[in-house]
């Protein structure tokens, strides 16, 4: 049954929807083309059966093209973000997805002190900041993490510690609001604990969620930071010489953060490397397929989007920001890098080549290293 506020929002975009003849949410969305010939159709087949389809619900990367096209700004992801939040009420804090039980599980091991560490500054030193890698990061490249922490410690002198925990952002793409709530609470304390007045994140998701629920520290990016503290020097101008031309992966969940996005090209031209933008790039960019939690819930639709991204490329060399949506290009056929294989590897050449993708033992595993590396430097 659809609540009645929930049900007016539906009416709203119903009665709105101009059925433009281009279609240029369905031309942005595969999703919704799985589930009818418009939003419009799609949504009143909902309000005649008085339901949502679960399915339907827990497809949608959230990543706001539809909405981005829409000539009304009609934000659909939100009906369904809404429904997520009630189908978990009505099923005792569950996802109705049998798919989900895998998130639901990393939730619990991401959050598990065996994986978890906090570590103020070095050496007695104050703390006036901390790194958070995130989830996805330290389960890709643990070395990648120690590296980053040792960089910006000098870079800081000492007065940054780290905090290695997920933000809760899987839990709350459920829909999970109180599961959220709670964890995040004990994120922000970790952190409060340290007494850091700035987070700086290596991931996007990770900066959204601070961005909204973290107001008393200040949030910041790796990517923006990098390009301001200078690279290493081995690092500059490394790629100068190399025959790759990568393509850059911009991450949905950063779309209207110019400033990221142009930090993360100052550092690919600092090192030298060749690059080109895709068909749809910076905030216009499309999602790697991760988005949303849709892949244990509709792998056949998170498997169309992945394809899809990947065939606006015209390189086969992609580098990303966000280790997700690397391993989502590599799904995509492409050779595919985390921008610090580049800033802390040897040149990267064509020969350079190789798939990365592990499997989930092997990320946490990862995940372990990862801790391991942060604790070296408290």
């Amino acid at each position: 049954m659809i609540p009645e506020k929930l049900r007016e929002k539906i009416e709203e975009i119903i009665d709105g929807c101009l059925e433009c003849k281009s279609k240029p949410c369905m031309k942005n969305c595969i999703m919704l083309n799985e589930f009818g010939e418009d939003p419009k159709s799609i949504l009143k087949e909902c309000i005649a059966k008085n339901e949502i389809p679960d399915k339907l619900v827990y497809s949608c990367n959230m990543c706001n093209r539809c909405t981005i096209a829409c000539p009304k700004d009609y934000k659909i992801q939100d009906i369904f973000m809404e429904s997520r939040i009630l189908k978990i009420k009505r099923n005792n804090g569950k996802s109705p997805m049998k798919g989900h039980r895998a998130i639901e599980a990393h939730q619990y091991l991401g959050y598990s002190n065996f994986f978890n560490t906090v570590n103020k500054a070095p050496k007695g030193n104050k703390t006036k900041r901390i790194f958070f890698p995130g989830c996805s990061l330290p389960s890709y490249n643990s070395k990648a993490v120690g590296n980053i922490l040792d960089f910006l410690q000098e870079k800081y002198d000492g007065e940054i510690g780290s905090v290695l925990k997920c933000c809760g952002k899987p839990t709350k793409s459920l829909g999970q609001v109180e599961a959220f709530e709670k964890r995040y609470a004990a994120v922000q304390k970790a952190i409060d604990d340290t007494g850091a007045e700035e987070i700086i994140v290596a991931c996007q998701s990770c900066y959204r969620v601070f961005k909204e629920h973290s107001p008393n520290q200040r949030v910041r990016s790796l990517w923006e930071i990098l390009p301001e503290l200078g690279l290493p020097e081995q690092t500059k101008e490394i790629g100068k010489d190399s025959d790759v031309v990568f393509g850059i992966h911009d991450s949905c969940s950063t779309r209207d953060n110019v400033e990221i996005q142009n930090g993360v090209r100052r550092i690919l031209a600092q090192m030298g490397y060749k690059t080109e933008e895709s068909v749809n790039t910076r905030g216009n960019t499309r999602c790697c397929g991760f988005g949303g939690m849709v892949m244990p819930a509709n792998p056949e639709v998170a498997h169309a989007v992945i394809t899809e991204r990947g065939t606006e490329y015209k390189t086969d060399h992609i580098v990303s920001y966000c280790a997700a949506c690397r391993e989502s290009m590599e799904n995509a056929g492409k050779d595919s890098v985390h921008i610090l294989d580049l800033v802390f590897g040897d040149r990267y050449i064509k020969a350079s080549a190789e798939k990365r993708s592990q499997g989930s033992v092997r990320q946490w595993i990862n995940r372990f290293k990862s801790k391991k590396e942060l604790n070296k430097r408290k």
